[in-house]
């Protein structure tokens, strides 16, 4: 922002020491008023074109966060989806540990009351 006041500036003060120099010189004034115009309409032509590619600028940089934000939202929807999947792959991993875990409570459950109906017959 800055440099487009700089920038601005510069020619804001090109035009009127071109303005002011033409206005003091020994020329009959159609011909200083012809330089003048001559001078304006080139100024601004010269002003345009700069506001014309500052623009372009702007969508170009426009263009690039958009395209910036997208690879970022594919990047985290990647890694969401990676991360879901190793999260279902240690749930259902702890899963199989706790069924097994709860089997073999059963069977030593089952072994106990065994024994315990065995002595209690003999």
């Amino acid at each position: 922002m800055s440099n487009n006041k700089s920038f601005l500036s510069l020619l804001a003060g090109l035009a009127a020491g071109a303005a002011i120099g033409m206005l003091y010189a020994p020329d009959k004034g159609w011909k200083t008023r012809a330089r003048v115009r001559r001078a304006a309409a080139n100024g601004f032509d010269d002003l345009k074109e700069s506001l014309d590619g500052l623009g372009g600028k702007a969508e170009e940089k426009a263009d690039e966060a958009k395209q910036s934000i997208k690879t970022l939202k594919e990047t985290l929807l990647q890694k969401g989806a990676e991360i879901k999947e190793g999260t279902r792959a240690i749930l259902l991993d702890q899963l199989s540990h706790i069924e097994e875990a709860l089997r073999k409570a059963e069977e030593s459950d089952a072994r106990a009351e065994y024994h315990e109906d065995y002595q209690e017959d003999e």
